[in-house]
């Protein structure tokens, strides 16, 4: 019998759906009965939270929203920490949960919750459907809300009720939902280009908005036409290559005061594709608010962030990849690479040399264990070029935004929010979507015991993922804020644990331990043989980190 819940199934294979994960409770039952006839793959996970990490995850690759079911009440709290990382990150997820039967709707029932209150400050858009008819609806503009302009969460509520109602199914065309086009204004794209004349020192800030290869080609072909420097904003590495000539590195927490100064020095400012949030203004200091000092062009497709905090000289509100596609076009009839003036010249090698003596790590030893940068150097060797990089939060990955060499098809799928526990779940998913790609996730002892359990997935599935633990038995960043505010009381970030090596064999996974400097490329070198998923367990220094 065809019902609601199998009508909604159809509704996300009509959008491109070919995979859901989940965590299943007995409020959508009729919905996970329809998803066993269809032909999506159904991903069941070890938590809520790490349901939404995944989908979240695979919304960045599979060129729609990534979809999640959970059941009410609690389950949809723990799935709360997915929408605000979808949040911050702009990043396309929709969340469905099974709600309580309509009969006991407004009646504080049994795990009932109204999410319209609890999601709407985050999600872009919030419903609940109480009329079966309403279906294709909803579901299709779920679709368009969480795409466009700017990607974000979206929350659908449905009591479990209507998923067992009679309901003829949906007859849509292909595509179901059509993405709207954000052209940019041709007299804007020529005020650009007179602007770009006149400047002796341009900055690019490029963003998350060049999600696609073929968008970061287009990036690094204008920025090398006319040789301007390229900055990346805040972990939005990979967008351009950190060992170009042209790269002036990152902006955020590692931005430090000199490389400030030097990019205060800009006399034309290209934020393209970028919301510019807190980390990439350096503080709203970078470009100055509410007005900068300096020529300043702002290109986002949320155009809400235009002129929020930063008044811009011209701002456009459309995509970073169409702009830049439109420059490229108005100028085609000059050549592939414009010859730059010595003053361009000279500030492009300036910016660039500081941020190349940045990415060199220095090999350093400490008697408490091994220095986690030794083991990213050694890791950066042996990795090939198709690398998926999935760092979690905290220390281990802010060494990869340091020293990591992106570049070519290297890619980094990390959170702009900063998450804890997105590692593992994320890079599971991403093993999934890419198969032919080496995965790699790096995450500390912290993060890995949150979502840790998402193991048995890619044991089940033999998913070639790469987690290296660092595991320096402590919350490493709390303890070093603690350390220099408060020195010598670290209360409550002391962590110890188990032998995640053990822990990893016990999910039938393969690992590997690093306990000193001298096991390191032994063990790499292992680890990358293995057939599917491996763990490697780092001994980490911890005052490689406290007195660093």
């Amino acid at each position: 019998m065809q019902t609601a819940g199998r009508t909604l199934v159809s509704l996300l294979e009509l959008n491109g759906v070919d995979r859901v994960f989940c965590m299943p409770g007995e409020s959508y039952l009729e919905l996970l009965d329809a998803l066993a006839d269809s032909s999506i793959d159904t991903v069941t996970a070890r938590h809520e939270g790490s349901a939404g990490f995944m989908a979240l995850a695979d919304g960045r690759l599979a060129g729609r929203p990534g979809v999640f079911t959970v059941s009410r009440g609690p389950g949809a709290t723990n799935a709360s920490i997915a929408l605000h990382s979808a949040q911050q990150d702009g990043l396309p997820l929709i969340l469905i949960i099974g709600q309580v039967p309509r009969n006991q709707l407004n009646r504080d029932s049994f795990q009932e919750v109204d999410y319209q209150q609890m999601f709407g400050s985050v999600a872009k858009w919030v419903a609940e459907v109480t009329d079966p008819e309403r279906l294709p609806e909803v579901i299709t503009r779920a679709f368009t809300v969480a795409m466009q302009p700017t990607p974000g969460p979206v929350v659908i509520s449905i009591p479990e009720d209507l998923l067992e109602i009679p309901m003829d199914p949906p007859q849509a065309p292909l595509p179901a939902f059509t993405k709207t086009a954000y052209a940019p204004e041709p007299t804007q794209i020529t005020r650009i280009l007179e602007l770009l004349g006149q400047s002796e020192r341009p900055l690019i800030v490029a963003g998350g908005e060049f999600v696609s290869d073929d968008d970061r080609q287009l990036l690094q072909t204008f920025a090398e036409k006319h040789h301007i420097p390229v900055a990346v904003g805040f972990r939005r590495h990979g967008v351009f290559p950190n060992q170009h000539p042209l790269s002036a590195g990152d902006l955020g927490i590692g931005t430090t005061p000199e490389q400030q100064a030097n990019f205060e020095q800009a006399d034309l400012i290209l934020a393209l594709g970028t919301r510019l949030n807190d980390w990439t203004t350096l503080g709203y200091q970078f470009p100055a608010s509410p007005w900068p000092k300096q020529a300043f062009v702002h290109v986002s497709a949320d155009a809400s962030t235009i002129g929020k905090n930063v008044q811009p000289t011209i701002g456009m509100a459309t995509y970073g990849p169409s702009v830049v596609r439109a420059l490229l076009s108005a100028d085609a009839n000059t050549s592939d690479k414009l010859a730059p003036t010595p003053g361009r010249r000279a500030w492009a090698e300036k910016l660039a040399a500081y941020a190349a003596q940045r990415l060199v790590w220095k090999p350093r030893r400490y008697d408490d264990g091994v220095a986690f940068g030794n083991v990213l150097t050694a890791l950066a060797e042996q990795l090939p070029e198709t690398t998926s990089m999935v760092p979690d939060a905290g220390i281990s990955a802010a060494l990869v935004y340091r020293y990591f060499p992106f570049g070519g098809p290297r890619r980094l799928y990390s959170t702009i929010s900063g998450v804890m526990g997105y590692g593992v779940p994320g890079a599971i998913a991403i093993a999934m979507r890419e198969p032919q790609r080496t995965v790699v996730c790096l995450v500390g002892d912290g993060s890995f015991m949150m979502t840790g359990t998402e193991i048995a997935i890619a044991v089940e599935r033999k998913l070639p993922v790469r987690i290296v633990v660092s595991n320096n038995r402590s919350l490493g960043t709390i303890r070093m804020h603690q350390e220099k505010q408060y020195p010598g009381r670290s209360e409550a970030s002391d962590l110890p644990g188990p032998s995640f090596v053990q822990f990893a064999q016990a999910f039938g996974c393969q690992a590997f331990s690093i306990d000193k400097d001298e096991d390191i490329h032994a063990a790499l070198e292992a680890a990358m043989k293995v057939d599917g998923p491996v763990l490697i367990e780092v001994n980490a220094s911890l005052t490689s980190i406290t007195q660093s």
